[in-house]
């Protein structure tokens, strides 16, 4: 702070204090509060004290950083401030390299703190304590020393006053020179990889929202495995808006899920769900989007062309003439004849005891058992659109029509209805008359 108050003059800088009070270490807590109020005082700095109190329970460290950040923020943006400016110094930065190497925070945990991030500056981490200590000496000014630095209930302090201090004696006295380095190092090819991470980022981004965002899953199976590990911290960033909760084992867990068979999911911290859903990975903050609910019906109106359902877009088109390549098309398309259909047609989820008759059968089969012949995984079942009329099912929606609504030489009026995950990118005119599909506007 007292460095900052020399410069605010040279570079006309506004300056505002925060300390965010914990009370977790009783009169020394107050005690810290009393010393910045009166530095401050002394240096005609503004002071703004939160006082919070942490419920109990484990991870007290982080959820301590989270709450000051959040304070922090919160006061930038009332206060219309551009800056948090934070005090960690050349010995933080050697202690960060070390716990996230251990954390398995991947290259940016390894690049330690990063002098400007965004919004978070940390000006002193070309100083060492020792040297930042002779300067307020020289100044005249008193310094506190945080008394939970001492105690080896927290990890990082274990590292401080256990873990190095014992490598130093055995294998290097200039360990804390030599983490420092590292991280320098490493900084620079985390930024290289970052770079090329997110051009990539951006051509596998299928959607994008505040609660959930779609990957391509061949175009991230397909990029070299360390690309990966960014592109999936990108995503995870993109919805809570910090990334080094990302650590490598959350990595794997993703891993896992993205070669598995059907569809799998996992939770990330902050509350993030990672799914894996055909050739989709979606990440989302929504936890309905894990626990799969059924859809509500939805009623298609005869001159309807096109409606939005269970994650799907569809096109409905009256046809007087059967396409030519209709046999080409992907499951993803539907010809019926349209005179076979009874009353409206009605698109919902599945349901107990749901059957049909399977196109090229004569008997009905259950649903159930015609997915798992098929090998639907169980957890995909509840998201397939299921298309009935007044008296039967008509369409399992990528997968199979009933024989009944089958077209045959005395077809003369046909449905084409065509489904699309609201995931996917719009197609080009130009890859719409490559796949053959532009004929069908015109009939």
């Amino acid at each position: 702070m007292y460095l900052i108050s020399r410069l605010r003059y040279i570079y006309n800088l506004s300056i505002l204090a925060v300390h965010v009070n914990h009370q977790l270490r009783a009169e020394a807590s107050e005690s810290d509060e009393q010393a910045v109020r009166a530095l401050c005082l002394r240096l005609n700095i503004p002071l703004i004290v939160r006082k919070i109190t942490l419920e109990p329970g484990g991870d007290l460290e982080n959820r301590a950083r989270a709450a000051r950040f959040a304070i922090f923020e919160s006061i930038l943006v009332a206060y219309r401030f551009k800056k948090i400016v934070l005090g960690h110094h050349k010995w933080d930065q050697a202690e960060t390299m070390l716990l996230n190497l251990i954390r398995g925070a991947g290259l940016s945990g390894l690049s330690g703190i990063k002098a400007l991030q965004d919004k978070v500056c940390h000006p002193l981490l070309i100083f060492k304590p020792e040297e930042l200590r002779a300067m307020l000496i020289e100044q005249g000014i008193c310094w506190q020393e945080d008394a939970s630095n001492s105690q080896s209930n927290f990890t990082r302090n274990r590292l401080r006053i256990g873990l190095i201090p014992q490598v130093e004696r055995d294998f290097n006295p200039q360990f804390k020179e030599k983490l420092v380095e590292e991280a320098k190092i490493i900084s620079e090819a985390d930024a290289y990889i970052r770079v090329r991470a997110q051009r990539k980022y951006k051509k596998i981004l299928l959607y994008a929202s505040k609660e959930r965002v779609f990957l391509s899953l061949p175009d991230i199976l397909g990029a070299p495995n360390i690309e990966q590990f960014y592109l999936l911290r990108f995503a995870y960033q993109a919805l809570c808006g910090v990334e080094q909760d990302f650590m490598s084992s959350h990595f794997k867990e993703i891993q896992g899920i993205m070669v598995s068979e059907g569809s799998k999911h996992i939770s990330l911290p902050r509350k993030v769900f990672v799914k894996k859903q055909y050739q989709e990975l979606i990440f989302s903050t929504v936890a309905d989007d894990i626990r799969t609910q059924a859809a509500e019906e939805l009623v298609i109106e005869s001159e309807r062309a096109r409606a939005v359902h269970m994650d799907y877009r569809f096109n409905f088109k009256h046809l007087k003439v059967l396409p030519h390549n209709y046999q080409e098309l992907d499951k993803n398309h539907a010809i019926i004849d349209s005179d076979k259909l009874r009353g409206e047609i009605v698109i919902r989820s599945r349901q107990d005891g749901d059957r049909f008759i399977p196109l090229g059968m004569k008997d009905f089969k259950k649903l159930k058992d015609f997915f798992i012949d098929e090998k639907v995984p169980k957890y995909d079942r509840d998201l397939i659109p299921i298309f009935r009329d007044g008296e039967k099912l008509f369409w399992i929606c990528g997968h199979r029509i009933d024989d009944r609504v089958k077209v045959d030489e005395d077809t003369t009026r046909y449905l084409m209805i065509v489904a699309e995950a609201l995931t996917s990118k719009p197609k080009r005119a130009a890859s719409r008359i490559k796949r053959g599909l532009h004929e069908f506007d015109e009939l």
